[in-house]
């Protein structure tokens, strides 16, 4: 089956009202992996580095924690292996991010809920600028390449940067595809 078609149907997206007039943006996927092994691989700094960014910090509840070149904030909840919850300061804002890893079967459901965002920053603004939607998206992404073991060796920043324009090219159509998913969401709810 073709890896864009099975990354648009594998993930459940959700856009919810919040209380400030705002989105609460709602990712699903399963990974074939436990609750415990799902969360060593999203909690651990030696191994989010390899799927995602690297993060320093005092990374337990009450720590604040920065991601390289990205976002940082305050670990608020953290019970293993079920629920991290934080918040998630970027560009002058901040909203909260609440991971949830729920056991099915031999898999594991990790459930991301980002909130409030704008609706508008969901989809792409335009080809090669991410929206919130894709950006969250592709990281759940590669996660499953990870664990699948399917990712190259070392830092997920350092063979991005290494990435040839064709691998770009790939990555930049699955972003496009994923953003057309969220605009049909935004417009199941009007």
């Amino acid at each position: 089956m073709n890896k864009i078609f099975d990354i648009l149907q594998d993930t459940d997206r959700e856009l919810r009202d919040h209380p400030s007039g705002m989105s609460v943006l709602v990712l699903r996927r399963s990974y074939d992996a436990s609750p415990e092994e799902l969360w060593d691989a999203i909690t651990d700094p030696q191994r989010l580095v390899r799927w995602f960014l690297p993060i320093t910090g005092d990374l337990r509840a009450g720590g604040r924690f920065q991601l390289e070149g990205n976002a940082g904030g305050e670990i608020r909840q953290c019970e293993r292996p079920s629920l991290i919850g934080l918040s998630w300061e970027s560009g002058g804002s901040s909203s909260e991010v609440h991971l949830r890893l729920t056991p099915a079967g031999e898999a594991t459901v990790l459930e991301l809920e980002h909130a409030p965002v704008p609706a508008e920053i969901v989809p792409n603004a335009a080809p090669g600028v991410w929206g919130l939607g894709a950006g969250w998206e592709m990281g759940l992404v590669a996660l499953a390449d990870y664990l699948a073991g399917d990712l190259p060796e070392g830092r997920a920043v350092d063979w991005i940067a290494a990435a040839g324009p064709e691998q770009m090219a790939a990555a930049s159509a699955t972003a496009d595809q994923i953003s057309d998913a969220w605009v049909k969401v935004i417009g199941g709810r009007s």
